[in-house]
């Protein structure tokens, strides 16, 4: 039952992403109020994602300057960070990197998702990458990204679904006291 929910609205949120014209401009105010997040500043070490062409781009033409970043490469025991090596596309469609080192444990975690509640929960594309790998790293902060359309009240949620810490959208933290991680 509650598989077929989250399919539901993975359709529905993929159909509001399509639709969505403003992603230039919201993924710009997302990147110039991310930048000043304590958690951000703070930060040394990043792990973040390629966006899909429905995602937020939090990196922009610039890159991210002053921090090592390393992105997620997917595999059939889970995911696994890395910094440099050529960047490819993935099985799943997302850019992933190939070659490069492990990367040093992370002080902050970029998380994507379908929809996010203001709680924190998160509805990923199905997966369950991000899941497990926050599962065996709960120590870590983490910042889920998205556009404000995919806000959402509630989500269906399994066991093993990991909440994120706060939510991030272009209009900044996104929730009533939504944590400032």
């Amino acid at each position: 039952m509650i598989l077929r929910e989250k399919q539901i609205l993975r359709t529905s949120m993929l159909a509001t992403l399509a639709a969505f014209s403003g992603k230039n401009f919201a993924s710009a105010s997302l990147r110039h109020h991310l930048l000043s997040t304590p958690a951000w500043v703070q930060a040394k070490v990043i792990y973040g994602f390629h966006p899909l062409p429905s995602e937020p781009d939090w990196i922009g033409d610039a890159g991210i300057r002053g921090k090592q970043a390393a992105f997620p490469r997917p595999d059939t025991e889970g995911m696994a960070f890395f910094v440099g090596g050529k960047i490819v596309t993935g099985p799943h469609g997302a850019g992933q990197p190939e070659g490069g080192q492990a990367a040093p444990p992370p002080d902050l975690i970029l998380v994507p998702g379908l929809a996010f509640t203001s709680s924190g929960h998160r509805l990923g594309r199905g997966g369950g990458f991000y899941d497990r790998w926050l599962a065996a790293h709960p120590e870590t902060k983490t910042l889920g990204i998205c556009f404000s359309c995919q806000m959402v009240d509630s989500l269906p949620i399994e066991s093993h679904d990991i909440r994120v810490d706060a939510v991030f959208t272009e209009a900044g933290f996104s929730g009533k006291g939504a944590p400032h991680p």
